[in-house]
């Protein structure tokens, strides 16, 4: 079997794993052993222990020391490559490509560190690379116009030099994917390409959707995390469902707002009244709670562009119960919740617009008919193991390539 080098400073028991710990779960099922490479600490604040149980148990981590630090800001700057996890990860990185025969090299950012670590071990054997971008760097939404000229110029340096080295360039978006071609200032845009994130059907093989009981209230959750530019939209929506709430637009008695995640602080009186919070719980508790309620909310701003498409759109659709999505309306997202006929979009900038559906769904709720037909064609599009076949398929590629120029 050929051996892929997984750098992820993100994997479990870290949060924000998902996208890497399925990669490593299903990759066997297609000629590729991983071998991953991962902090043994760290201080980011989001953990998520259950998500040990996902990586296969054959499956070889080597756990970098001195890691502890993500850096402070997303970008990289001069310091990061003195101490932590970019000189760590790459001795052990070359030690490993030694001692395994590693046949191929995967990186994922952010942190975009990870990116440079792979790119120096390329440099140093001659092994080909991919490089996932779950984000954009330079141009990511919430990074520009955020930090001085001479740290952007730096960044834009290495991402350029990265766009232009990595033998496979991946995003989770199209959108993504065009502007990093752009940057890259390649003629052919053959080595770039979209793998989407999605869902694992394992993931809900315990939701029983059929024994739970009838909510006593329209049920209306948002799962996840809200900061920058969402959470700025989410709290203008909750005034004005606060506003509905005051003038018996809609009746405290007969909704109940559900928050799996960080609750949101700076909401009115009538919508703290009818919140229910769970706090930060692991992945699969998010879903279960999720899975009880009748209607799910999903925010994107404006401000982050219609390339931005949250991870937690992909298990919403799974669910079986209509979204409202308050999103740009030509974007990602829109076209996910249109195309898998699983809700309805709102334009992010008229956020008012949302209530008027909520009484409609509230009504429904009340006749039993709060139902939804979902396009399960469009749906398992983005099922985890397709995804992954197709990052299997990608490295093949690569590969082949690589062995008929030596």
């Amino acid at each position: 079997m050929k051996k892929v080098l997984c750098i992820c400073y993100f994997f479990p028991p870290l949060g924000m794993s998902q996208r890497s710990v399925k990669f490593v779960k299903y990759l066997s099922l297609y000629g590729w052993q991983p071998i991953v490479l991962a902090p043994q600490s760290s201080n980011y604040h989001r953990k998520d222990p259950a998500m040990l149980n996902e990586i296969p148990k054959n499956c070889q981590i080597i756990r970098v020391p001195s890691s502890e630090d993500l850096p402070k800001i997303p970008l990289v700057r001069n310091e990061d490559f003195q101490t932590g996890w970019y000189p760590e990860a790459l001795k052990l990185g070359l030690e490993t490509m030694e001692k395994e025969k590693i046949n191929m090299i995967y990186s994922t950012a952010s942190p975009y560190l990870s990116h440079l670590v792979a790119m120096k071990i390329k440099e140093m054997t001659g092994t080909p690379w991919v490089a996932d971008f779950r984000d954009e760097w330079t141009t990511n939404p919430y990074i520009v116009n955020k930090y001085s000229h001479e740290v952007i110029r730096i960044n834009q340096k290495f991402e350029k030099q990265v766009l232009t080295n990595a033998d496979g360039v991946i995003s989770v978006s199209e959108q993504i994917t065009n502007i990093l071609y752009e940057l890259s200032g390649l003629e052919s845009k053959e080595k770039f390409f979209t793998i989407m994130n999605g869902y694992d059907p394992m993931d809900f093989r315990h939701l029983n959707f059929n024994k739970r009981k009838r909510n006593k209230k329209l049920t209306i959750c948002y799962m996840g995390s809200l900061y920058g530019m969402r959470r700025a939209l989410a709290q203008q929506f909750f005034q004005i469902l606060d506003q509905s709430l005051a003038k018996k637009i809609l009746k405290q008695d007969e909704i109940e707002l559900l928050m799996v995640g960080d609750p949101l602080c700076q909401i009115g009186l009538h919508v703290k009244e009818i919140t229910r919070n769970t706090g930060y719980v692991n992945h699969l508790s998010a879903l279960n709670e999720a899975a009880a309620a009748d209607l799910f909310l999903l925010f994107i701003s404006p401000k982050e562009g219609e390339q931005t498409v949250t991870s937690k759109i992909f298990e919403l659709i799974n669910l079986n119960k209509p979204i409202l999505a308050i999103v740009p309306p030509n974007g990602v997202a829109a076209n996910i919740i249109r195309n898998t006929q699983t809700g309805i979009v709102i334009d992010s900038q008229y956020p008012k617009t949302a209530i008027p559906y909520i009484q409609y769904f509230l009504k429904q709720w009340k006749l039993g008919n709060l139902n939804i037909s979902p396009n399960q064609y469009e749906i398992e599009k983005y099922n985890r193991k397709e995804q992954t076949k197709m990052l299997a398929s990608i490295m093949d590629t690569i590969l082949l390539n690589d062995s008929k120029n030596e």
